[in-house]
């Protein structure tokens, strides 16, 4: 634990000397690695792959608002889904284009929710961002945990199936809304998206209420249920409706879900429950009684210098 704390005090004091390169560089980061994570998954526009357009359109979105990353990030996205047909462009465009107007008209402020829940969730952990958000984040990030695996999931469904539709007609107008009916019903049909929107929501939603209860350890108590809740959906949903999945990627990512909210409770909310006060109080009509509870400091040595013999 002393070590967590010592990094916590030193990325502490590293920040308040540096807060706004290192927001900045974050900002960086998080939109080069959503870009990257776009042409990786599509990478059907040979102009919009090359690594200079996307670290200049990544340092481009660095000194705009959080939002010009889902922005930039949507409009490279269509221009893939046009690589990949005309009727991916259509209907994969439009149903994108419907979430981001749900999102902007609901909840505008949860960029970074929206976008490491994409992330993660290509990566394999999706209930990480669920957790860290329900345990810094207001309740509105709960939207933004779902529009952000809508959008995953619309992406991977239009990636698979959007060049690989058929048709029966031979004339091309009714060919077109063919596939176009084709790939709507292959993103309606699509069974794992809204159980995944489910779980991530409902493991949010009980880590941001559990968190504000007065009891000990509530952070990591909060994390804990939000696990169970999200496994417990998960798993109702893959028995349920038949769905492939495996018990050991599930569990690898719950684990480091549970330690990631570990390591944030260690450097947001440590709280030293052993060294609890009750203080009490009181003026002409109450008394009041206050409990308070003392975070965890480092308690720096205090090198004593060796006089200096006379």
């Amino acid at each position: 634990m002393r070590p967590m704390l010592m990094l916590r005090d030193a990325l502490g004091r590293f920040y308040a000397k540096h807060d706004t390169p290192v927001r900045l560089f974050l900002k960086f980061a998080a939109a080069l690695l959503t870009f990257a994570a776009i042409r990786f998954t599509l990478g059907q526009t040979a102009a919009l792959n090359h690594p200079v357009v996307l670290l200049a359109l990544a340092l481009v979105c660095t000194f705009l608002p959080s939002n010009a990353v889902i922005i930039a990030g949507a409009a490279l996205i269509m221009a893939h889904f046009y690589g990949i047909s005309l009727e991916a462009a259509v209907i994969g465009g439009g149903m994108l284009l419907m979430v981001l107007l749900l999102y902007f008209s609901i909840a505008p402020q949860s960029a970074w929710p929206l976008v490491l829940t994409a992330l993660f969730l290509g990566a394999g952990y999706g209930c990480l961002p669920a957790l860290l958000f329900g345990l810094i984040g207001g309740p509105l990030s709960a939207m933004g945990v779902g529009f952000g695996a809508v959008v995953y999931y619309l992406v991977r469904i239009v990636e698979r199936c959007g060049g690989n539709l058929s048709s029966a007609s031979t004339e091309a107008a009714e060919a077109m809304l063919q596939r176009s009916a084709a790939l709507i019903q292959a993103v309606i049909s699509d069974r794992e998206m809204p159980v995944m929107v489910i779980a991530l929501v409902a493991a949010f939603l009980a880590v941001y209420f559990i968190r504000t209860f007065e009891m000990k350890y509530a952070w990591f108590a909060a994390a804990v249920a939000g696990c169970v809740m999200y496994v417990i959906i998960r798993v109702c949903g893959i028995w349920m409706l038949d769905l492939d999945a495996s018990v050991l990627p599930l569990a690898a990512e719950t684990a480091v879900s549970l330690a990631a909210a570990w390591i944030a409770q260690t450097m947001l909310f440590s709280l030293d429950y052993k060294k609890t006060e009750t203080v009490r109080f009181e003026d002409d009509e109450f008394y009041y009684y206050v409990k308070a509870v003392p975070k965890k400091k480092v308690r720096r040595r205090k090198r004593r210098r060796r006089a200096e013999g006379r």
